[in-house]
Parts: structure tokens; C-alpha cells; sequence
């Protein structure tokens, strides 16, 4: 059941970002997108334009407090909070490559969890060790994951039918 919940949560989450909402199409200036909660629902985290660019911020809603966790020239968007509330999945594109990456909530050791030339988009956590995720890295778009700390991906789901390939 749970497994099931959480292809339906991902491919949701496809569709939604398929159907035209998205951080590059035309409409009202986006500022403050995509928001998730800590795992105690006390804190969150959202993209937000920093200097022309999409950057992860934590937020405090009870004080108001917020701080900047990505610093860079690139956009981020579409984080995940981790399971303990340490780190932090996102999507980054940088250099015209859509990729996964990592960071911690201060914004330290950030890490790249993909580097396929193909689009990977949408992660989320699957327990504390693995990362599930889309990408169109086979010609359709599917839903992968990623290992940690090893960084092994494997193809979760096939257009042919053929579920569990390696990716």
C-alpha cells in the first residue's frame, strides 16, 4: 500500500508539473513557490528568487525568521525535506542540465545526486537512504532512484511494462 501511495504521489506530481505549472512558464512573477514542511510540521522550506535566481529559504512561520540555504546562479526548486530534518533534496539546473542534488538544511555539504544529461525533476525522500525521482533519461519519463551515499540509480518503472530495470 505503501509503495502504491508513493507511485501515485510521484506520478501526481508529474502531471502537475507536465500540465503547464511550472517555474519558466508565462503568468503572475512568481516569489515564494513550492513549500514543504519539516518532518515536525514546525518549519519550511521554499523557493524563492534571490537576484534573479530560484534559491531554497527555511522559514519559521511562528517568528517569521528566515535564512537563505542555497547561494548560487542557478535555479533551485522542488525541495524535499529528509526524514530526520538534516537534509535537504532539490532540483537544480545548472549549465542547461536538470539534476538532483542534496544539502543540509544550513546549507553545507551540498552534493549532486545525478549527473545523467537528461532531466530529473521531482525527488523525494523514500526512507533515510534512497531518493525517488523522474527523469526522461530513457526517451519517456520515469520514475528512478537514487541510493545514498553511493549514488547508485535504478529504474523503478518501464513504458514497456518491464518495472524494476537498471537505469
Amino acid at each position: 500500500m505503501k509503495r502504491i501511495s508513493l507511485l501515485v504521489l510521484l506520478i501526481a506530481g508529474l502531471l502537475f508539473s507536465l500540465s503547464g505549472c511550472s517555474l519558466f512558464n508565462q503568468g503572475p512573477d512568481i516569489q515564494n513557490w513550492q513549500p514543504v514542511a519539516s518532518p515536525d510540521g514546525r518549519e519550511m522550506i521554499f523557493s524563492t528568487k534571490v537576484d534573479g535566481n530560484f534559491q531554497l529559504i527555511w522559514f519559521d512561520p511562528e517568528t517569521k525568521e528566515r535564512k537563505q540555504i542555497t547561494r548560487n546562479d542557478y535555479d533551485d526548486w522542488g525541495p524535499d525535506w529528509g526524514p530526520e530534518g538534516e537534509r535537504i533534496v532539490f532540483v537544480s539546473k545548472r549549465n542547461d542540465n536538470t539534476d538532483i542534488y542534496s544539502v543540509n538544511v544550513d546549507g553545507s555539504e551540498e552534493t549532486r545526486l545525478t549527473t545523467n544529461s537528461s532531466q530529473d525533476v521531482n525527488p523525494r525522500w523514500s526512507g533515510t537512504s534512497k531518493v525517488v525521482f523522474n527523469s526522461d533519461r530513457t526517451g519517456s519519463w520515469e520514475i528512478f532512484t537514487v541510493t545514498l551515499p553511493d549514488k547508485s540509480i535504478n529504474q523503478v518503472t518501464s513504458s514497456s511494462g518491464e518495472e524494476g530495470e537498471e537505469g
